[in-house]
């Protein structure tokens, strides 16, 4: 009797093992679909179009999105909006004002670099590597009337070779 007991009890053990075992395996089969999926989710986000740019010429930027330097395989995404104090077009003012924006500069292989450009000179200008960027404007100009109404924010830079 004492045997018999022994035995189914390891019997039992051993029918409990393999459905743990079944779980573990089911488990990691769905933590790697999981992972699959957020991979491929993560390379669309990586896809967004970008706005071409060509080294010398003057573009614009949307807030949030990216440029793609020509021949250089270097990006460059127009992040935030630090500061727009420029004098509102239907107000007359004493002093212009000043506008700073963030970018983030991105080269496979390497680390972001972030910049915080200035419409006033000399801060309007940085070097990130092998390239200068300049920032020469920035729309929609700010209005008395559309008070602190969010705006589509939208940046002229020039990136040249150094």
């Amino acid at each position: 009797m004492q045997t018999h007991r022994g035995f189914m009890l390891r019997l039992k053990l051993r029918q409990h093992s393999r459905s743990l075992q079944a779980r573990a395996l089911i488990s990691s089969r769905a933590l790697i679909s999981a992972g699959a999926i957020i991979v491929a989710l993560s390379s669309c986000a990586a896809m967004e179009p970008t706005v071409p740019a060509e080294p010398g010429v003057a573009f614009s930027l949307p807030i949030g999105k990216t440029a793609a330097i020509n021949g250089s395989g270097t990006r460059l995404t127009f992040r935030l909006v630090r500061e727009d104090s420029r004098c509102p077009t239907d107000v007359t003012c004493v002093w212009e004002g000043d506008a700073k924006i963030e970018v983030v500069i991105s080269r496979s292989g390497s680390s972001d670099d972030i910049k915080v450009l200035s419409l006033r000179t000399p801060s309007n200008e940085a070097t990130s590597g092998d390239l200068q960027i300049r920032f020469v404007g920035l729309t929609p100009v700010p209005r008395q009337a559309d008070g602190n109404a969010p705006r589509a924010y939208v940046a002229q830079l020039v990136v040249n070779r150094i």
